[in-house]
């Protein structure tokens, strides 16, 4: 028997097992390898337990909002943005031992504006009548008013001149002439005005403007461009406001006007005894405008019978629903 050639030799059996085993798909071998490594990302991912007051951790969600400096952008966080205000609620919570009573006894006194109805606005012709009393006839040594009930409006009055409504403004000369001659015109005003506040009931709101280059308004809280509640304290602070006012300096008419029109009063007394410096159409139309239907009336103080009946006092009143009246000062000067 002959033998087998080494080159015929029967393979061995690893090789021939390789040969003979089934083949894998590919698929499969990739998608056990994508498997393996979504596990071991989700390993690393992990969160570890919390941490709170003893070394647990807490997750913090954030909002990074993009910005623009020129041509430029750049990212900030809202923790970033808002850490300026988290630093003074914190140091306002830390407010110390102060009590409430403390921080408010040194506070103005504040009134109770926010807690009132918003006063009605008046509008020309809205009194009985259709109009307002003139200065004719009236008493010009003490003015007056009339009171209706709490809350209602107060008709007051300046001269015989007639106002009504909740909210009212004084615009008064205080320029050197008003004191001159050895007549005292501004204290016959200045009792006139008093007397007019103290028929103010405390629902109802008031300013005073005096005026001669530039306006002085009533202002005891150190808030600027509003009114004031009549309550007593308030009028009696006023009276001595009133009692400080001085004859001096020259006449500027036109900012104290606009200062009480901003105040949106319902009606404005003006007292003046100057002709000169007028004011001019222009300026005239630039009150009406803004005054919208405000209630201006215009008293005119001189020395003798009136030398002009259309003066720019008079056509004011006209422009805007109000009166005018005029003031001889030598009949009352003996009175004060």
């Amino acid at each position: 028997m002959s033998s087998i050639p080494e080159t015929h030799a029967a393979p061995p059996l690893a090789a021939r097992l390789l040969r003979e085993r089934p083949a894998v798909p590919s698929w499969l071998l990739s998608m056990v390898l994508h498997a393996a490594v979504l596990v071991a990302v989700a390993l690393l991912l992990r969160p570890g337990p919390p941490r709170g007051a003893a070394g647990e951790r807490t997750a913090e969600v954030g909002i990074v909002l993009k910005k623009q400096d020129g041509g430029e952008n750049y990212y900030e966080s809202q923790a970033d943005s808002g850490q300026a205000q988290s630093t003074a609620t914190d140091s306002a919570s830390d407010g110390g031992s102060e009590s409430l009573a403390e921080m408010l006894s040194d506070q103005p006194p504040s009134d109770p504006s926010d807690m009132l109805p918003a006063a009605l606005a008046i509008g020309p012709g809205s009194l009985e009548g259709g109009g307002v009393g003139s200065a004719g006839g009236a008493d010009r040594g003490t003015g007056g008013s009339t009171r209706g009930p709490l809350g209602g409006k107060a008709r007051v009055s300046v001269f015989g001149l007639e106002g009504e409504g909740y909210k009212f403004a004084y615009v008064f000369d205080r320029s050197g002439s008003m004191g001159g001659s050895g007549r005292s015109a501004l204290a016959a005003a200045k009792a006139q005005l008093i007397a007019s506040l103290q028929s103010l009931e405390r629902t109802h709101q008031f300013q005073i403007i005096f005026y001669n280059e530039k306006p002085w308004r009533f202002n005891p809280t150190g808030q600027p461009n509003r009114l004031f509640f009549a309550t007593e304290r308030n009028k009696n602070l006023a009276a001595k406001f009133v009692g400080s006012i001085t004859a001096d300096g020259g006449t500027r008419h036109e900012d104290a006007l606009l200062m009480a029109v901003r105040l949106q009063p319902d009606v404005i007394f003006f007292l003046t005894d100057a002709d000169e410096p007028q004011l001019w159409p222009a300026q005239l139309e630039k009150i009406r405008r803004r005054a919208g239907g405000i209630m201006i009336h215009t008293i005119e103080f001189g020395f003798g019978p009136q030398s002009n009946a259309d003066n720019f006092l008079v056509k004011l009143a006209r422009q805007n629903g109000g009166r005018h009246a005029y003031v001889d000062v030598s009949q009352i000067a003996p009175r004060w």
